[in-house]
């Protein structure tokens, strides 16, 4: 249980103590590290706006599984959704899953900042555009994996450990684009 957990990922554990997660990726990428060339070249070549677009759809996709899943609760209401949000996270049958997509959505919105910030600066300061590319695809399948985990992983440890490996993962090609940017501008 917990205390495996602990020794596997030390990061994950449940203590007193700050969790350093959200800390790791920009330190590892301040050094110098980042997602591994031998893994970044197995992504494909992506066009970096359009990588973009992409983010915006996939931080929008749960938002749609969460309202496609309330109409199937009750219908909408538009003048007080997040009361309704609270209602029907308590259905049987969808709750749990009107739930996880919303977190899921709102883990989304707060991924996509550091990622445009990376995208747009290693762009401006002329990183070249197919490792950019290719860093943007990364975290393109990690923010996927972390989608599919959240909503469809269940609420098994493992599941959660894959959640934060894939968190971690693409905060980290999202700190890679802003260190390549910051070594391009000097």
């Amino acid at each position: 249980g917990l205390h495996r957990r602990a020794q596997i990922f030390p990061f994950l554990s449940r203590s007193r103590h700050p969790d350093p997660m959200s800390v790791w990726p920009p330190v590892l990428a301040f050094a110098g590290g980042g997602v591994p060339k031998a893994v970044s070249e197995l992504m494909p070549e992506l066009s970096p706006q359009k990588a973009l677009l992409a983010s915006v759809f996939l931080y929008n996709m749960p938002h749609m599984v969460r309202g496609y899943l309330r109409g199937k609760v009750a219908t909408l209401n538009a003048s007080s959704p997040n009361t309704q949000l609270e209602e029907v996270a308590k259905d049987e049958t969808y709750g749990d899953l009107i739930m996880r997509a919303q977190w899921t959505h709102k883990n989304g919105l707060e991924s996509f900042p550091v990622f445009a910030a990376g995208v747009i600066a290693a762009t401006v300061a002329g990183v070249e555009r197919r490792i950019v590319g290719k860093l943007a695809a990364f975290h393109l399948l990690t923010r996927c994996a972390y989608s599919a985990l959240y909503m469809g992983g269940g609420t098994s440890e493992q599941a959660g450990y894959g959640r934060a490996v894939v968190w971690m993962l693409s905060l980290l090609s999202s700190c890679q684009l802003l260190k390549l940017a910051a070594d391009a501008s000097k």
